[in-house]
Order: structure tokens, then sequence, then C-alpha cells
């Protein structure tokens, strides 16, 4: 900074003399011609300002041909998919939520590491693996595309098949991908000697619009296929069914498809028989039928011996349960042939089906257990049923399908807790088929839960895995795993704890074992070796040695998503901020957070820490110079005193970091987290200034105006928008009007009315309605009398001074004058600028206006801040580039405030008006951005009328907006370059560098492209980074995200990641 700027905003400034008029001639860093030019506009402001309050008593209350060819008959395995696949050679793939799909090197127990991964956003499904392929399904994927000259995004999401070469284990590449309609339900994969094919069931449900407004709600069942090929996916068949897909189950060269015809809510179901034997994954639909109840799963049908067997009931409790059997010699013509009713009042739950018997379980405060004999004809008959507390959810034959293990909750005593259960199911007579029950660990009274009650894979039920011995001397050699959670009492706090529960068993006992403990809810626990289990949640995998069932040893573990908050670059380092894995309720006291050192050529998401330190957790993190980490946090004490501590950390060599000095005081105002460290409104703004951190602290007050009377006029019901819903070619009123009069003075209003016209899938159109006398009987107006107030929030300036980091010092606060109500602040060059406003009277114009000043704080010296005189602006400064000062205006229109842009040259104490353009008509967004080539950024669209009904002032879709200040003579306002659409729902990030510039939508960031600043261009599209911190890396052309446990994004500055 010269110190001509600086001679214009301080009273002393570095190498200046006190009470200086202008700079040395030597400083000036403009030649005087051009200096000339810039210095002989307008140097006194007056903009508009917001209307008063007028409180009512105490408060004011706010009312998508088919390739037909010869096949060859072969046999294919059909196989069902999970979130996770054992890898032949050492190699685990899991599907995880946050950060896609993974690959993680499982060689050495003791340390998992993570080799490989592919973002991929969504929810996931399921996934097979066939060679070096994996084949992938999302739900709630999330794509986007760019649209030719919009910003708008298309944006694709529902269900997705995502082909994915593996063959490189550190390197997983896209070959193809298909959309899916809906929500995947479930799946199937063909896996044949030859040609492979996956068959895909959901449900597509919503809205659908019928036309002139109208919508209808729908359900579409579907079963989609394709043929697998090494290079990738294609389309063979659909099947529209109609319903809600509840599951599907699949038997050699048949798929058995159960849904509900009419939704998810209703209690019958339809199964029907698709034809899978084309090799090539075409389909054919054969018959349906309609059961009785409703089919909970897929364990519930079975197809076997051209009989369709199937279990059906009460979805919502009540009523009775059936099971039911069909001749199926011919798919075309399904016959039924019997039909047993059970279980009348109570819910089904678990069932099984095997060659000659069936099983079920129905629940109704005690746990029925069902035994059918089935002949060869398909004749039922229950055969006894046994009484026991709890359900099963599950039933698994074992032990060569003389033993069932059922998998559920005992609910006795009070309690809730997860069982297994051993039934002998060699006589279906058996009064008293339950050998044993075993709960999981944990008090008799306790509640937990697991995916386990609704997901069969998330436990392992193995025959012959182990070879131990009972409790009563049998040789035990069945194994499961099933995960539980649920809360349990520690040192007086109750807290979350997830494990898996070990049992074995044999043909005449159950034994509980050992627990294996897991940082999170285990989705999915299962065998990765011969004595190693693998227990996956979203967030962690852990590794356990079974060789002591009883006292399982944990292995390793290796966190799947962490939650990284921050990225910093410091050099040719980096530094990320890890938070704990536990969410913040759950932590223990004094848990840190960890800031790992990464190289800066390293991919940053995985790379390995050169060091690591400790720092608190859900703090802010700024960096200060070129060396410095501030950590921040503040928490209460009592009112109105909050602690803040600054830790400061010294990264001078990033390879040795080295904790400096701390600083905790009650003298400073609390600080919010770092979500609203860019908050317009956040009462606290924290700038990294000059060897220091700046706190500029707003505090309200209120200035009493006098009585006032407050009016609202507003369009009645009957004549405003809502009388033309979904109706082309309407006509309507709308608008609104606010008019207050203050201390008797004369009244102003602001607002106003218009005639509109619908314009269905476009926007309304309007025209003002400048004729009062046309509006009669169409407004209602309210008034009502009470005090005028005027707010003004008062900026103090607090400074801790981080020149010697190993003693950071609080300079004494800084408080602007009285008078000054405080607009924001920003930092330039080391020191602050805060922008203020008092009010103005404008002859002849009662409306309220005000004069906007810009104050610089000078902070060369931090332990002593300095406050320049106040400098008349046309409004709230935006940045500072050189000498120029931009600021955004705000002026009064014939109705209302209009935005205006201004340009203007600080010199000599005053700025000199260079140019000026007003946005009459617009409505523009929160930020406005400058950037180092003096261009201004913004979102505005074409202002909506206000109306009281549909709260809709503001604007709909609007456009990303690039100006330039004009630099002809003729012209003294700005050149607008580019005008590009936007979604209504995009919000330009308070942050622009390298010609990018970042918005936030749907669930995540958009970067865009202005090296053109005619012709802008989305380019790449961060998921789940919601509240990012950017590092944009200009020696590298890269730019990073942190996302928390979506990861850490890193793309170079010319690539992108959306849909081709």
């Amino acid at each position: 900074m010269t110190c001509w700027l600086g001679g214009s905003l301080l009273v002393i400034g570095p190498g200046c003399t006190a009470g200086a008029d202008r700079a040395p001639a030597g400083n000036v860093a403009e030649d005087a011609a051009k200096v000339a030019d810039f210095l002989s506009g307008t140097t006194s402001f007056v903009s508009a300002d917001d209307l008063p309050l007028v409180f009512y008593g105490e408060e004011e209350e706010e009312e998508e041909e088919e390739e037909e060819e010869e096949e060859e008959e072969e046999e294919r395995e059909l196989e069902e998919g999970d979130i996770y696949r054992v890898l032949g050679d050492g190699h685990l793939l899991n599907l995880n939520g946050y950060r896609g799909l993974q690959v993680i090197d499982i060689h050495d127990p003791g340390s998992p590491t993570m080799v490989g991964q592919m973002q991929v956003a969504g929810s996931p499904v399921e996934m097979y693996v066939d060679g070096d392929r994996a084949i992938v399904l999302m739900n709630d994927w999330v794509g986007v595309r760019a649209t030719p000259g919009s910003l708008a995004m298309e944006r694709r999401a529902g269900g997705a098949v995502l082909l994915v070469d593996i063959s490189n284990r550190n390197a997983p590449r896209l070959l193809s991908q298909f959309e899916v309609p809906g929500t995947i339900q479930t799946s199937r994969y063909a896996n044949g000697a030859s040609r492979d094919a996956l068959y895909v069931a959901s449900t597509d449900w919503g809205w659908v619009e019928l036309g002139n407004g109208e919508y209808e709600y729908h359900n579409q069942a579907v079963v989609k296929s394709f043929e697998v090929t090494q290079r990738g996916l294609t389309e063979r068949s659909q099947l529209d069914l109609g319903g809600y897909v509840t599951d599907i189950h699949g038997e050699g060269d048949v798929l058995l498809v159960a849904r509900s015809p009419e939704g998810w809510d209703y209690e019958d179901s339809q199964v029907s028989i698709v034809d899978i034997s084309s090799i090539d994954g075409a389909m054919a639909l054969r018959d349906t039928v309609t059961v009785d109840g409703y089919v909970r799963s897929q364990f519930h049908m079975d197809f076997r011996d051209d009989t369709l067997r199937v279990f059906s009931g009460p979805q919502w409790g009540g009523g009775v349960s059936h099971l039911q059997t069909w001749d199926a010699s011919d798919l075309d013509d399904l016959t039924p042939i019997d039909d047993e009713d059970f279980g009348e009042g109570e819910s089904l739950y678990g069932a099984v089906f095997l060659d000659d018997r069936a099983f079920a379980v129905t629940y109704f405060r005690t746990d029925p257990f069902h035994a059918f004999s089935i002949d060869p004809d398909g004749n039922v008959e229950e055969k006894s049923e046994f009484i026991v507390s709890g359900w099963n959810d599950f039933l698994r034959p074992v032990l060569g399908a003389t033993r069932l293990i059922g998998i559920g909750v005992n609910d006795e005593g009070g309690g809730r807790r997860l069982a297994a259960s051993l039934y002998d199911i060699t006589d279906l007579t058996n009064p008293n088929p339950m050998i044993a029950r075993s709960e999981v660990a944990g008090d008799d009274d306790g509640w937990n839960w697991s995916e386990a009650n609704w997901d069969h894979r998330a436990f392992t039920v193995l025959d012959g895995a182990v070879r131990v011995a009972a409790p009563t001397g049998e040789t035990e050699t069945g194994l499961v795993l099933l995960p539980f959670s649920g809360w349990t009492e520690e040192e007086g706090r109750w807290r979350q704890s997830s494990a898996v529960q070990i049992f074995t068993y044999s043909s005449a006992t159950l034994t509980r074992r050992g627990v294996m403990k897991h940082a999170s809810p285990v989705r999915r626990s299962f065998r990765a070796g011969p004595d190693t289990a693998a227990n996956v949640s979203e967030t962690q995998l852990s590794l356990y040695d079974q060789r002591n069932l009883d006292d399982p040893e944990k292995l390793g573990e290796l966190d799947l998503a962490p939650n990284y908050t921050t990225i910093l670059g410091y050099g040719d380092h980096r530094v990320r901020i890890r938070n704990p894995e536990q969410d913040s309720w759950d932590r223990d006291p004094g848990q840190m957070a960890l800031a790992e050192v990464i190289d800066a050529a390293d991919v940053a998401d995985v790379a390995t820490p050169r060091a690591t330190f400790p720092v608190t957790p859900d703090a802010s993190y700024y960096k200060v110079g070129d060396d410095l980490l501030a950590v921040v946090t503040s928490r209460y004490v009592d009112w109105p005193r909050y602690e803040t501590t600054i830790s400061v950390v010294d990264l001078s060599n990033p390879l040795r970091p080295r904790a400096a000095g701390q600083l905790v005081t009650t003298d400073l105002p609390p600080t919010y987290g770092r979500y609203y460290d860019y908050y317009y409104y956040a009462p606290t703004r924290v700038h990294p200034t000059n060897g220091s951190l700046t706190f500029a602290h707003k505090t309200d007050s209120w200035v009493e105006l006098g009585p006032a009377e407050h009016c609202e006029s507003y369009v009645t019901y009957s004549h405003g928008d809502y009388a033309c819903s979904g109706v082309d070619n309407c006509r309507y009123t709308t608008g609104q009007r606010t008019c207050q009069s203050v201390d008797g003075g004369p009244e102003y209003c602001t607002g106003g009315f218009a005639a509109c016209t619908t314009r269905l899938g476009e926007g309304d159109t309007c025209t003002p309605v400048l004729d009062e006398a046309a509006l009669d009987g169409l407004l209602e107006s309210s008034c009502y009398e009470g005090e005028a107030r005027r707010q003004i929030r008062q900026m103090t300036v607090h400074v801790v001074d981080l020149s010697d980091p190993d003693h950071p010092a609080l300079a004494a606060p800084v408080a602007l004058p009285a008078d000054e109500d405080a607009v924001s602040t920003l930092a330039h060059e080391g020191d602050l600028y805060v922008s203020v406003k008092v009010p103005a009277v404008v002859a002849d114009d009662p409306r309220p206006h005000a004069r906007y000043f810009v104050r610089r704080v000078d902070l060369s010296r931090p332990g002593a801040p300095v406050v320049g005189p106040a400098i008349n602006v046309p409004g709230e400064a935006l940045a500072i580039r050189g000498t120029k000062v931009f600021t955004r205006d705000r002026v009064w229109g014939a109705h209302f405030i209009e935005p205006a842009i201004a340009r203007s040259t600080l010199h000599n104490g005053r700025a000199h008006l260079n140019n000026y353009q007003e946005l009459a008509g617009k409505t523009v967004g929160e930020t406005i951005l400058i950037d180092q080539h003096q261009r201004a950024l913004m979102t505005y669209g074409e202002r909506i009328w206000p109306s009281y009904w549909r709260w809709s002032y503001g604007y709909e879709s609007g456009s990303l907006a690039i100006l330039r200040p004009s630099d002809t003579i003729s012209s003294t306002g700005f050149d607008v370059l580019s005008e590009t659409p936007t979604d209504r729902w995009m919000t330009l990030m308070p942050f622009t560098a390298e010609r990018r510039a970042f918005f936030n939508l749907y669930s995540g960031t958009l970067m865009v492209d202005y090296d053109d600043p005619r012709r802008p261009v989305a380019q790449a599209f961060f998921t789940g980074a919601w509240y990012p911190e950017l590092l944009v890396d200009r020696a590298k052309d890269e730019v990073l995200v942190a996302a928390e446990r979506y990861g850490i994004h890193q793309i170079d500055l010319d690539a992108s990641n959306l849909l081709p």
C-alpha cells in the first residue's frame, strides 16, 4: 500500500507527516494527467437508507431396439450384490456413502491402507465384482451437466449403474454409466460362462404433471436389464410394471418381482414372473399373480420344481398371514394350488423356504414360530406353532438344513435386545423346536438396534468356520457375526456404543462369545481371512483376530471417511485439519482434532502426513502471514461473557510445527465457528491482518425517532395471484406498499403495484400500475401507530497482536464513533477497512437517506491500531484495488430502493467518483466480488413485484453478471461483459481467484471458469461441500475443496468433472 493511499485514510501513517494532506510526489502511483481525470468526479455522496422499524407496543409481529440374435444355452449363477467384496489378491473393495468406491489393502491386517478411490456421489445400494470390473449401483446419485450458454445446471439425479475398471487397484476408472428411473430397490447379477447380465429393480414415484398446472402422484415399478461386457454396459430391456417394488428373488432363469400395485403403504402385493433365460440380458414378462397380503422380502418368495410359493401378511399388523402356492409349469398361466392362513392378528416377520418345508415368524407381544410342510404337488399344511418372546427378522438354514439360525429381537423384561436363536427343524411337529437363544452383550433391560433388523447382508452365518468347545463340551463349528448398537452409561454420561457380537453353534448348542468393538454403527461383519473378521461402517474398517473367539484381538483399523474441515497452503506443504471421528456430543472431554502436514505434490485426500499436531476441534482456523496458524474458539462463561482462546502454531518449518503462544481472554467478542466467518450479518467477523487477527464486532442499539404511523396496502385475495394458480393467460394484480409518517412529518412510501399475466412454463409478465384509480376496489390496507426506531450497530475493533507468536497480546479495543452505524468490514493488504453510515437529509424528499463512509484501520503496528478519517463514498465498500475503492450503493427510485455499483479514486482524504452504474429494476444477490482485474461479479435478476400472499419479494432465476468500469471518454458507467443465466438456488460465494468463481447449489459447490469474461462456463462440481474451505494453489494450478467427510476434492484449474 502506497503512502498516497495511506495519506488518504490515515491520521498518521508510516513515513508520513502527521496532518499531511497528500503524499510526496515520489509515492504517487499514477501519472499526473491520469490522476487529474480520475479526480474530477463527484466527491459528495448520499444513498438511500432503510425505512425505520415501527414498533406496535414493544414488539413488531410479521404477519431413455432391442437386438435379436441366436443364443446358446449356458448355465449362469445369479448373484446378490453387497456394499463390499473381498478380492482374491489381498484387497477389499468398499462402497462408501461419503467417499464412493474404495480399494483397501488388507494384506497386513494390522495396517490396512487405502490405496485407491473413485469419488461417486450418492447412497450406496450394492455392487458386484467380475474379474477386473466392478458394477456399482447407487441411489440419490447426483450428476451435473453444463447447459450451453447457461450456468443453470442440468441436474441428473436418482438411481445409477456404473461399470468401473479396477485392474489398477490404485486408480479405479469409470468405463460407463447409465441412469435407472427412480430409486433402486435391489438387483441381481447373472454371471455366465461367456456373457453377463445385470437386472435392476427400481421404483419411480412422485408427482407427474398432467398439464394446466395439475399434478397426479404416480408409483412406477421398473425392472431394467443390461448386458455387461468388457467395454461397458448395454441396455437390453425395461419392464414397466407399475406400483412399488418390495423385493426381487432369483432362481435359475426366473426373477420373482414383488410389488405393491398402489404404493408402499398398501396391504396387497403382486408377484410377477420375469423370464431372464436370454444370456444377453433381455427379459420377458410372463404371468403375474395377486397374493392375499403384503410380501415383505425376497425370503418370502420361492420358485422351485415348477412351483411358486409365497408368504404374505399384513404390513401394518392385524389381519391374517398366508402361505400360497401356484403351479408354474406354464410361466404364462400360473394356477393356484393351495392357501394356508395363519397368525391371525399378528405381523409377519422372518420366513424361509426349503425343498419340502417352510417356516415363518409372526409377532404380537409374543413370537409364534410356524412350521409348514409342502408336498411335491404344492399342497401346504401347518404342522406346529411354537410361542416365544420377541421375534426373528431372518431365518437361515444351517447344518445341512437340519437347524435354523434366527436373527431377531428379544423384548422380554421390557428391553429390546438383538438375539440369535437355534431351532431344530428335523421334526415339523416338534412343539418346542427352539434349542437355544442368546442375546448380545449388555444389560437385560437394554435397548439396541442393528442394520441386521432389516438387511440380511449385515450379519454373517457360516457353517464349518470354527472349531471350539461349548461350555457343555460339544464341538461348535458354526459362526454368527451380529452387529449391534446401543446406549451405555459411562461415568454419568449416556453414549452410543457399537460392536459385533460373536456366537458359535453346534446342532445342540448356541454360545455367546466375545465382542468386537467398533467406532460407529456396523453395516457389515464378515470373514476377510481364515481367522480374520472385518467390520465395516460408513466411517471405519476394523480387523480382528478370531483365533480366540471369547476375547478377539483388534489387529488394525482404518478410518474410511476422515472429517477434513480445512485445507491451507504453506509453501511446498499443505495443512489439513481433521476433526475427531466422534460427533461433538459424543467426544471425551478434551478430545482434539488433528492438523496434518502433507506434501503439496501428493493427493490431499489420501496423502500420508509428514507431521501432525493437535488442535481444538470445530474451531476457526486462520493462516496469518506466511508461517502462522491461529486456532480460535469461544465458549460461554456467563452472560454476557465468553472466553476466547487463540492458539498459535509456527509453521515456518512445516515439517517441524511448533506450538507457539496462546491467549485466553474474556475481553474478546465471541466467534461462532467457521460456518459463520463469511456470514454477512454475523455480529463478529474475524480477519487475518498484518501479523495479527482482527475481530470486528457490532453491537446493536436503537435510536428513538418519535411517534409514527405505519400502513400496509396489499391486493385482496380474490384479485391476487392465487386466483390464477395453474391457469395460463390469466390476469391478476399484485404488489404491496408500505407508507410511514414519523413524528408528524410528511408521509413517504415504498413499494407499488403491477398488472400481471400468467405464462405457464415461463415467467409471468408484469406492468407497473401508475394510475392509482385503476386500483380502486382491489386493495386492502391496515395501519397502526407506534414508536419509530432506527437501528445503530456500534463497531468495536479488537486486534490480537501476533507479531511475536510466542506471546500473543490483545491491543486496546478501538471503538468507532457512537453515531456511526457499522455496515461491514473487509481486509486488504494487512489493514482493515470499515464501512459505516450516518443519516442524511435530502431537501424535498422525506424518505430515509444515509451517507456512507469508509475508514481505514492501520495495522502496520498491530499493538497500536490507528483509525483513519471517515471518507464519504457512494455506498458500502466492497474492495480496495490500488487507489480505487469499489462500492455498492442504494438509491431511491420511483417505487423501490435501486442497487448501484461505483468505482472511485481515493486521494487526499476524499473519494473522487470515476464510474457509477445504477442497476434499476434489478435485485442483486448478497455477494458482489471484485477480482484482481477490477471486474465486478454479481448475481442479479429482474425484480418480482412483492405479493402479500406468496411472499415472493425477491428474484427467481437470474444471471451471473460480469461488469467492468468503462474506459471510454463518453461513458462513466460500467460495461456489462456478460449475463449468464443461473438457477434460483445458486448462491455466489464470497471468494474468487484465478478467474474462477464459486457457487453453492444442491448439495455441493460449483466452480465457474470465466477466463473469458464474456462467456463464463460451469467447470466442476464438488459433492458434499456445503460450506467448503477453498484453496486455490496458483503455483500448482489446482483447486482444493475441503468437504468434511466427503473428503478433499482436488482438481486442476483447467480440468472438468461434469457429465459430458
